[in-house]
């Protein structure tokens, strides 16, 4: 197979290019919709606590379902929790669209739709990340996580501009009715996927039974002991870099939100070429040593880039941090795909992404304490230098090592 035919092998599987497609649409939107949600809260109360309860409140929501969307998509039908999950966001979306396009928006009704939204996200993200698997051959998953890293990675750059474009020009309503159109569409795609069939009969679900049954299964396999220590890395470097950033950039490169949008473009880009890299290269063996290093590289590259004076060197950094972080990304999912059991896959998902979510908002509040009394560029530095360490001592397990 050529490296070019290798790259987008995937989408010549039916099943995974309706997904690709109904996802690619409401990522952007969606990036859209989170990118002006603050705002408009901001704007409805002119307190700019709205915005924290706003998030704040979708936040929890969506951790209150993550094991429980994990728990139900391992025994149910993925398919079928990814129709209710479109389905109860497209309903959330359009509703709050309606009524603010009506003049009937506060923020009592704000927090509820976003709560709402967020609730279904949380029974949407164990599923999805399930049924990859089975759209495609097992030999096509590398390239699937690759097409999917990419896509991400250009949502997370082109959804916040689009958002800003379309509130900017036409008002909060017609973001929210874009996304819900995107809503639509994703849940179209869905309805008309047809993936492979599970080997095993299913299981009638026990909810907190099925919970505990993933946490022992994450805490007995060698790899997934690293979902807790990636959490609290995340939580020691991302929760202070992005509480801290927009003063970083103030006080380090005199700029404002344009120079905050040039550095968060050069991180997004260079996921997206980091996506790529992985599409050509296809590691296989030694991928566990090869998401380790990647990613304790990008903590440290990140470290650089807040310690740097020079803007054209802080925005090569970023890129060079987001090929690191979106190459061992797509390493990671690929290699969950592979070394978790097909029952157990959704459940790993939702423990992974509860760790991170669970987390970060004491990495804000953490970030925010320590930055009122210490510069900028010194807490972000200390905290991506301490991830990179505890990402770097899973390599001095020779279990985790082993892992091909």
């Amino acid at each position: 197979m050529t490296t070019v035919a290798a790259e987008t092998s995937a989408l010549r599987c039916r099943d995974f290019r309706l997904l690709l497609v109904g996802q690619s649409l409401s990522m952007v939107t969606y990036g859209a919709y989170l990118a002006v949600l603050s705002w408009y809260a901001y704007r409805l109360t002119g307190s700019p606590g709205a915005s924290g309860l706003v998030l704040g409140a979708a936040a929890v929501s969506e951790v209150t379902t993550l094991l429980l969307g994990g728990a139900l998509a391992d025994r149910w039908d993925r398919r079928s929790m990814m129709i209710l999950a479109d389905a109860g966001r497209l309903l959330a979306v359009g509703a709050l669209a309606i009524l603010t396009a009506a003049g009937r928006t506060d923020l009592l009704v704000l927090t509820a739709c976003a709560s709402l939204v967020s609730l279904f996200d949380g029974l949407f993200h164990p599923a999805f990340g399930g049924i990859v698997p089975a759209t495609v051959p097992a030999d096509l998953i590398g390239s699937a996580n690759a097409a999917l890293g990419f896509v991400r990675s250009v949502s997370a750059i082109t959804g916040p501009a689009l958002g800003g474009a379309v509130y900017a020009s036409a008002g909060m309503a017609a973001v929210l009715g874009l996304t819900a159109v995107a809503f639509l569409v994703a849940l179209g795609t869905a309805l008309a996927l047809r993936p492979a069939p599970r080997t095993a009969a299913p299981v009638a679900s026990r909810p907190l039974r099925d919970i505990a049954e993933g946490a022992r299964y994450v805490a007995s396999v060698p790899l997934l002991v690293s979902i807790p220590v990636a959490a609290l890395a995340l939580l020691l470097s991302e929760g202070p870099t992005q509480t801290l950033l927009p003063r970083l950039v103030e006080e380090h490169f005199a700029g404002g939100a344009g120079t905050l949008s040039l550095l968060t473009t050069a991180y997004g880009a260079g996921a997206a070429a980091g996506a790529l890299l992985y599409a050509r290269l296809m590691p296989r063996r030694r991928r566990a040593v090869i998401v380790y290093v990647s990613w304790s590289s990008a903590h440290v590259l990140c470290a650089a880039m807040a310690l740097t004076t020079g803007l054209p060197g802080a925005v090569a950094l970023a890129a060079v941090r987001g090929l690191c972080g979106g190459f061992g990304f797509a390493v990671w999912e690929t290699l969950l795909m592979h070394v978790v059991a097909p029952d157990k896959l959704s459940r790993v998902y939702s423990v992974n992404l509860f760790g991170t979510k669970a987390l970060m908002p004491i990495g804000f509040a953490l970030g925010g304490w320590v930055g009122a009394h210490a510069p900028a560029a010194a807490v972000i530095a200390g905290g991506q230098l301490a991830g990179a360490a505890l990402m770097a001592t899973l390599l001095l397990s020779r279990r985790i090592r082993a892992v091909d």
